[in-house]
């Protein structure tokens, strides 16, 4: 098993990766800006390359941008305090610099990692596991659109299923974006919210992902509380925030 402090390392080593930094970087005392650059084992989504992009870890910042924004990024971000970074006045300041380029911020996301202590629990319904060719199945079923992505880049591994009889109650799924890290998403269908089917789905697939010898890992949004509170009541902390840019709509 896992400690929390091997956990981190390796959450560490691919965040390094995905933002072209040094694992050093993470000790640091100031915030850390590097020019980006695709590395290889890099997790590969939708933003890939895009021209700003913001990790708060650990109360430092990694700030992985086009060389052309690097001086500003110098003067206005390096020195400014991580944890407070994505307060929505600098964010306006980002934002506003973004737009100088035909830029913009396209989302900010925060992550959870899971406690090495592992919670045996029991399903507290009928369940059913799928692994990757049992999922493809649930290819355009927009029910699990949060657990299920089929992206090619971070392909579903793994899902378990609650069941009403014959009718699916919520799914939780991991996908692989790394090596090391496989990303958990849940769906709980409407009228079955509110029971605990979520925490308990989330939890049954973060402990199997362990046995596999991978790391867990969830992320939401700020304002999404409910999602919050399944990570948390599932076994996960919160461990670092993400920013990426995207091009200026003209909408």
């Amino acid at each position: 098993m896992y400690t929390k402090t091997e956990i981190l390392e390796i959450a560490k080593s691919q965040l390094a990766l995905d933002y072209n930094c040094q694992l050093s970087d993470f000790e640091k005392e100031k915030n850390t800006i590097v020019e980006k650059n695709m590395m290889d084992g890099r997790r590969i989504y939708g933003n890939d390359g895009c021209f700003l992009k913001i990790l708060c870890f650990g109360g430092r910042a990694i700030i992985s941008t086009a060389p052309r924004i690097i001086p500003w990024c110098k003067e206005k971000l390096l020195n400014r305090n991580a944890a407070w970074l994505f307060e929505y006045p600098k964010l306006r300041l980002i934002d506003k610099k973004l737009q100088e380029f035909g830029h913009e911020i396209a989302d900010i996301h925060h992550y959870y990692l899971p406690n090495p202590n592992v919670m045996c629990i029991e399903p507290i319904t009928n369940v059913k596991w799928y692994e990757y060719e049992d999922i493809l199945q649930f290819n355009n079923d927009d029910r699990f659109r949060e657990a299920l992505g089929f992206d090619e880049n971070n392909p579903d591994v793994l899902a378990v299923a609650a069941y009403d009889g014959d009718n699916i109650m919520g799914m939780a799924g991991a996908s692989s974006d790394s090596k090391t890290m496989w990303q958990i998403g849940i769906d709980v269908l409407p009228e079955y919210r509110g029971r605990g089917i979520g925490t308990n789905l989330v939890t049954l697939l973060k402990n199997e992902i362990f046995k596999r010898g991978k790391i867990p890992f969830y992320g939401t949004v700020e304002s999404h509380f409910h999602s919050q509170n399944i990570a948390i009541n599932a076994g996960f902390f919160p461990a670092w925030a993400e920013l990426y840019s995207k091009t200026k709509s003209n909408i």
